[in-house]
């Protein structure tokens, strides 16, 4: 957070101390004119005193008004959310983007801050604390950056915070991106040498077909094509990627991936699952690959007669499987290229579906299903 922001928040809670020294000083001013007035009539110097003393209460309040409209509008134009609970313990101030991102309302200042704040002890641990430098923590399923601030004259407490989520998520996209873009250069020079030896062997074995060896160029047919398809993952991984973005049916892209694995072997003896409804900004193509892949790595894990879930919501696709399940080391292991879950696993299943999904501004994440099983989400 920049300093200045610092500066203004505790420039903005200083200006209702400034509206009491303002005042007092004009009681001073008036006090000293009424000392210096020639001795006259009572009652006249009387209502003359009432008369200036209305006056110049209307004139402090109308000076008080004013300051309170430009304290709120400072503390309204900050970035961030800006909390300040008094010394009773009461919401004393809540501004316009602090009351966005909780989902209250204006009525909420002045209220008790354990009653406000009860769906957000993120933000009463905040206050236990001592001010010093900002934190992050997670609070109802987003990630928050906190910053306990100290109070001029230890008027109460007073915490800065916003949500930081999506910054998150960008930030680990970005950092995705460039390792992704390494070794997809990395990947492409050893894919194509590889795929040049392929080409001898296969041309090789075909000779000895021919010649009557069909027995030695049958194994040697199979065992190239096998490193045929593991160079063929080698160069969709290598491959730079341009996605074309545009509002999609996430139910008929779901549709659509379930049908090509229904004519895989893979899916045989297993049940495959459609329901809900959503919309996202994707691209097609990546998107039913990336589908693929993920609902093949949901069927090799769940046993025969089991079942595959595919669950749709706006922005959102979950695919669930009843398989063994995964802890969180190893779910995080498997989104690493060339780190296989299972024997003879190229280890690029999963990574290749996070980089498509990626690339279209979505983010993948595995976790671990209550009643069994791994669930695979796929959000916006």
């Amino acid at each position: 957070m920049q300093p200045q922001f610092h500066a203004l928040a505790g420039f903005a809670m200083a200006i209702p101390l400034a509206a009491v020294v303002f005042g007092l000083a004009v009681a001073l001013v008036r006090w000293t004119r009424l000392r210096r007035r020639p001795q006259g009539d009572p009652a006249s110097v009387l209502l003359g005193a009432v008369s200036t003393s209305l006056r110049e209460r209307g004139e402090l309040a109308a000076s008080l008004g004013e300051l309170r409209t430009v304290q709120e509008r400072l503390v309204d134009a900050l970035p961030f959310g800006l909390l300040w609970v008094d010394q009773r313990q009461r919401v004393a101030v809540l501004n316009r983007p602090g009351q966005a991102l909780l989902g209250v309302r204006p009525g909420v200042v002045g209220l008790e801050a354990a009653f406000v704040l009860e769906p957000f002890p993120w933000l009463l641990d905040a206050l236990a604390r001592e001010p010093g430098p900002p934190w992050r923590c997670e609070g109802a399923g987003r990630r928050w950056r906190l910053r306990r601030i100290e109070a001029p004259d230890r008027i109460g407490a007073l915490v800065e915070f916003e949500d930081v989520t999506e910054a998150e998520l960008e930030a680990r996209r970005i950092q995705l991106r460039e390792r992704f873009a390494e070794l997809g250069e990395m990947t492409a020079g050893v894919a194509h040498q590889l795929k040049n030896g392929l080409a001898v062997l296969k041309g090789h074995a075909q000779l000895l077909q021919r010649e009557g060896h069909a027995e030695a160029a049958e194994a040697l047919l199979t065992e190239t094509g096998e490193l045929d398809r593991l160079v063929q993952r080698f160069l969709q991984w290598a491959r730079p990627l341009d996605p074309t973005l545009q509002p999609l049916r996430l139910e008929e892209a779901a549709a659509q991936a379930l049908a090509e694995l229904r004519r895989r072997p893979v899916s045989q003896g297993r049940q495959l699952l459609l329901e809900g409804r959503g919309e996202a900004l994707a691209d097609a193509q990546l998107l039913h690959q990336a589908l693929v892949n993920l609902l093949e790595n949901a069927c090799q894990a769940t046993p025969l007669g089991g079942k595959v879930s595919v669950r749709v919501e706006p922005r959102r696709i979950s695919i669930l499987d009843e398989g063994p399940g995964l802890g969180e080391d190893t779910a995080v292991r498997m989104l690493r290229p060339f780190e296989s879950g299972r024997p003879g696993g190229t280890g690029l299943g999963l990574p290749l579906a996070l980089k498509w999904l990626n690339a279209q501004g979505a983010d993948l994440v595995l976790d671990v299903r209550p009643e069994g099983g791994t669930r695979a989400v796929v959000r916006w």
